[in-house]
């Protein structure tokens, strides 16, 4: 019917991303982690909770509570680092890394950051589409840099538009 708003845009978004807490979180976000090749262990992940500047969020799976995916990193001077992103396995290709990206540059702007760098596997394809949405772009490469399996690792940066 004329004036009618497409459905898409009446639902609510099927994820939610919001700060990841220790005690709720980390077997959850343990267990999407282990699903990917050279997984941080659980206590490298519960670290990160306790680094001076660092940031982690969780996704969530509606209103349900189920975390879904997580992304971590940290911040100094006015840049920032994207150390882990990762997705269930049943929920990838459903926009749940695009959130959190989104979410995490945001916050990034409102925490006065100029500029984000990452590093991937060279074979994660759909991660380096992604970013490259997002604006970053390629500066660098690191020759075998992952170890298991052994793998080059690409450079990512982007500028974080700041608002004045």
């Amino acid at each position: 019917m004329k004036g009618e708003r497409p459905k898409e845009e009446c639902e609510p978004p099927a994820f939610s991303v919001r700060a990841m807490t220790a005690a709720a979180d980390l077997e959850a976000v343990q267990a999407i982690e282990s699903e990917n090749p050279s997984p941080w262990t659980a206590g490298q992940l519960a670290s990160e909770l306790e680094q001076e500047g660092g940031w982690q969020f969780v996704a969530e799976v509606g209103a349900s509570g189920l975390v879904c995916g997580f992304i971590c990193g940290r911040s100094c001077v006015g840049e920032g680092e994207l150390l882990k992103i990762a997705v269930a396995l049943e929920y990838r290709q459903q926009g749940v890394a695009t959130q959190l990206v989104e979410y995490t540059l945001c916050y990034l702007a409102e925490q006065g950051v100029d500029r984000c760098f990452l590093e991937l596997r060279a074979s994660n394809l759909p991660a380096f589409a992604l970013y490259e949405r997002f604006g970053f772009r390629r500066v660098g490469l690191r020759k075998n840099y992952y170890a298991s399996p052994p793998e080059d690792a690409i450079l990512m940066e982007k500028t974080i538009l700041v608002d004045a």
